[in-house]
């Protein structure tokens, strides 16, 4: 009966409106009775309270309330009981057995601000109580008599805990919508009322929420993941490509990345890139892509915010990362964002996980040629937990079964660790400690020894201020090294080394003004500590002398500001400045040249420098622009100027054993690179494939290029072997994606001239006569396709094809004699071109059963890398015998080959 009633008075209270937040009462006295309390408030404010007098028979006032809130009152009142209340209206009522919570579907009043409506209720309850939120009213803020008011929140996965980004949330009431940003919050500014949220993300249950917003407040959701038992359900989700501001951004997704062929059955963060328009690879068997005609190390790759020197393994076949501890990646090739800076190409920022899960997780994978585990490790529920991956070779048993010459007594092995330590004491804080270090040893048919490290280590933490600002404050160290070493023969056993060392601050800050004005600040410096080269002998029978080349030492600093903002409903501007400064720092001779023109006949004495010099300083400026035609197209320009400070000297396109770090000097002057992109973009059938088109035209200065026959490793004074030369990069790219449906595809094709220009026309450094010519990485012509078939539930076949024009390439084109010494005479630099590539991959994706309830989860990729069995050219060279010249193609992969990967996941 006692239930019935309560009920009766619980739907008379849904009748009534509340009561006014900002109402204040002064009643009651020290000593007086709840009932006496009561029957004051009916008498006075003709407020009716229903309790049951046992429950309210000990409880007495222990002071006189005086213009304050009635539910504060009543906070103070039975702050020592464990009762519940609910206002409404002239309506009161209190119970110590019924929830009216779950009952009514309305809340306590507690007019916080910034707390929680739901998060309180939810972020510990079952999956029942998770669904009584949609049939809740959610009641938001007080009534402050404002126009506008703000309601924000936070959606994260109610099983993982992991905030989800892309949760589109739509207002139908007043047609209006928002998705949620990368780290899961969401915001609107409507006016006060009431509203139905829907809330929808691809793979997860969409739920709704009924509020009544009476004033700013924070409503935060979980979403739960979808099960049907049903036929195949079509999912679309909006690509933000047309919607966002910037251009020349590709949000790499790690689904793509696993299910492409690969050459050794192991998915490759860094390869897939080049699947991409205007990203090309270095060649097989090669480190480094280039980005629109630029070269391998104009590139920043990030990994949780540090620079990674040496992107690869095992000659350039492998990822130096384990794919399944990465959670997400973003290549910028236009529009960086100001906080990037350091390379003028283009910026990777890839990202290992950082959620905190709440289960243990583990995934193993095994093929012909690796081994790999990762786990994900909770340490305390929601607070703390560890992710890790370890991955190691044992290549040297295939290497034995390859009956070629060229590879007796040759071995490659290679192990990388990788891990995070996740922490995260409340909403507004996150704090990880990421780490990396590998290790690659190999020997090709000879005695030298190759053996390169990379350690990595960084410390991010993000705080959240307000839901307008945050901030990421990241310091990290990366050290990479390599060394080479042969005591085949006594007499010329030798060790010899080369050291990498950069150690850095960064800060970037984020203020959200309002939905369409945000702003990003912040600054960063580094330290840069390299061993350009120390070659000793290797034992006292060795003859090597010891020869070092001086340290180098460098300070770089930057202050940025940047800011994107809607300048109408159709047009979004953003704009920024980067000010970069950079200065060697430390002691080093410097040669001086007659009248600054570098050769070895000019030098004329040598300087010692020290303290701060050869300081270099300058703005760089990032500015777009994005029209939107329609919700399915936009029209965007972009103009970005980029400085460099390091560079990589090299006369081979991809990173090898003797390339070397130098930093910019005296004579080795920074690069700066100014970038001018033009795009359209439209999305079809609600985003269910996407097209886009790209236009670029980029201006260098300083490239780094190299005279003929130059001598850079152990060369102190690497400037007369340097030419500070001039480049102009520019294209179109086309790219087309088929994003839903049993069938998948991506199409590209690019057309990209990249051309360098010497300064020195008839001097030792003259190149073609001072005129334009082909850069290393001039290849017009690229086609590339990723299709991608399901056959069934269980199987999934790909396919991706790609074609470019061979890279440019100088050839020998007549040979004569100087006193009876044959003396070749080549081309012009680059005149010539390598034979056209193609290369076609397939792999068979078979899963497990899909069974949901199982000790662990299986699959197996099989695969099978140029499938034609095509003999591409990785190099050309040349042999002169009997007065003839016999050129050689140099092919990494010229047959088929087949891998088989088998992945574990508990």
């Amino acid at each position: 009966m006692k239930r019935k009633i309560l009920l009766l008075i619980g739907l008379l209270v849904l009748i009534h409106g509340s009561i006014n937040a900002q109402q204040y009462f002064s009643l009651g006295k020290d000593g007086m009775s709840f009932i006496e309390f009561s029957t004051e408030l009916k008498n006075r404010h003709n407020i009716q309270c229903f309790y049951k007098i046992d429950w309210v028979n000990d409880i007495y006032l222990t002071k006189t309330y005086k213009d304050e809130k009635l539910e504060n009152i009543l906070e103070d009142i039975l702050k020592d009981k464990k009762l519940k209340f609910i206002i409404r209206q002239n309506i009161i009522v209190i119970t110590n057995k019924l929830d009216f919570n779950s009952t009514f579907s309305v809340y306590e009043i507690k007019n916080d601000n910034t707390g929680s409506a739901e998060n309180s209720v939810v972020s510990n309850s079952d999956l029942s109580k998770l669904q009584e939120q949609e049939y809740r009213i959610h009641y938001i803020g007080n009534s402050i008599g404002k126009k506008k008011v703000k309601l924000f929140g936070y959606i994260s996965h109610h099983e993982s805990r992991t905030p989800l980004n892309s949760v589109e949330i739509y207002l139908p009431n007043i047609a209006q919508g928002v998705t949620s940003d990368s780290k899961g919050y969401y915001e609107f500014e409507l006016p006060p009322g009431r509203y139905n949220l829907q809330f929808k993300h691809m793979g997860l249950k969409s739920t709704t929420r009924k509020v009544n917003l009476r004033g700013t407040g924070r409503l935060d959701i979980q979403m739960t993941n979808e099960i049907r038992q049903i036929k195949e359900v079509k999912v679309t989700a909006k690509n933000d490509k047309v919607a966002r501001s910037s251009m020349g951004i590709e949000h790499i997704k790690m689904e793509e990345v696993h299910s492409l062929p690969t050459a050794l059955g192991e998915p490759d963060i860094i390869k897939s890139t080049t699947m991409l328009p205007g990203v090309e690879s270095a060649g097989e068997g090669a480190i480094g892509f280039s980005v629109r005609g630029g070269s391998a190390d104009q590139n920043l790759i990030l990994i949780d915010n540090a620079p990674i020197y040496y992107p690869a393994h095992f000659f350039g076949f492998f990822s130096p990362f384990n794919s399944d501890i990465i959670n997400e990646a973003s290549l910028y090739k236009a529009s960086i964002p100001v906080k990037f800076g350091g390379r003028i190409s283009s910026t990777y920022d890839i990202h290992a996980h950082d959620n905190i899960n709440n289960k243990i997780k583990t995934k193993l994978g095994i093929s012909p040629v690796t081994s790999k585990v990762y786990s994900s490790i909770p340490i305390i529920e929601d607070k703390l937990s560890i992710v890790n991956s370890f991955r190691f070779t044992y290549s040297d048993w295939v290497m034995e079964r390859i009956n070629s010459k060229e590879l007796i007594n040759s071995k490659a092995d290679f192990y990388d660790i990788h891990g995070k330590v996740l922490y995260k004491p409340n909403q507004n804080n996150q704090l990880s400690l990421s780490y990396y270090n590998s290790n690659d040893e190999f020997q090709l048919h000879s005695d030298t020894i190759y053996n390169f490290k990379n350690f990595i280590g960084s410390i991010n933490w993000r705080h959240r201020f307000s839901e307008k600002l945050k901030v990421l404050q990241t310091a990290y160290t990366t050290h990479f090294s390599y060394d080479m070493s042969s005591d085949e023969v006594t007499t010329n056993a030798f060790n010899l080394t080369h050291k990498v060392k950069e150690t850095g601050f960064k800060s970037s800050w984020n203020y959200e003004k309002n939905l369409n004005t945000s702003f990003d600040f912040g600054g960063d410096v580094k330290y840069y500590n390299i061993e350009p080269g120390k070659m000793t002998a290797a034992s006292e029978s060795s003859y090597v002398k010891t020869k070092e080349i001086g340290k180098e030492k460098a300070i770089e600093g930057a202050l940025f500001l940047g800011s994107t903002f809607d300048l109408t409903s159709s047009i979004t501007v953003e704009g920024g400045i980067r000010y970069s400064l950079f200065g060697n720092v430390g002691s080093k001779n410097e040669l001086i040249y007659e009248n600054n023109v570098i050769g070895e006949l000019n030098i004329i004495d040598t300087t010692n420098s020290s303290g701060i010099y050869n300081i270099s300083h300058g703005p760089e400026v990032r500015l777009g622009l994005s029209y939107r035609l329609s919700s399915q197209s936009s029209v965007k320009v972009s103009y970005n100027r980029n400085r460099q400070y390091i560079h990589l000297l090299s006369n081979t396109t991809a990173i090898s054993p003797t390339d070397t770090w130098k930093l910019s000097d005296k004579y080795m002057k920074a690069q700066i690179g100014d970038q001018l992109s033009l795009g359209f973009y439209k999305n079809f059938k609600n985003s269910a494939s996407e097209f886009s088109v790209e236009a670029y035209y980029k201006k260098i200065k300083n490239v780094k290029d190299y005279k003929d026959g130059a001598e850079l490793y152990l060369n102190e004074f690497a400037e007369m072997e340097v030419i500070n030369a001039r480049g102009k990069n520019y294209g179109i790219e086309f790219l087309y994606r088929k994003n839903i449906g049993r069938f998948k595809a991506m199409l590209s094709y690019s057309y990209s001239r990249s051309y360098l220009k010497s300064a020195d026309k008839t001097g030792e450094f003259a190149i073609n006569d001072g005129e334009y010519y082909r850069a290393p990485f001039d290849k017009p012509h690229n086609i590339k396709s990723f299709l991608s078939l399901k056959l069934s539930r269980r199987f999934i076949l790909s396919t991706n094809l790609t074609y470019q024009t061979g890279r440019p390439a100088t050839y020998p084109i007549a040979k004569y004699y100087i006193q009876g010494i044959p003396v070749m005479h080549y081309s012009e630099r680059n005149s010539y071109r390598l034979p056209d590539y193609f290369r076609a991959d397939l792999s068979l994706l078979m899963q497990g059963n899909l069974k949901k309830k199982k000790a662990f989860h299986s699959s197996l990729i099989f695969g099978v890398y140029n499938v034609t069995g095509r003999k591409n050219a990785h190099s050309v060279y040349f042999r002169s015998a009997h007065n003839n010249v016999t050129g050689y193609k140099l092919s990494i992969f010229g047959q088929a080959v087949p891998t088989i990967t088998y992945n574990i996941e508990f």
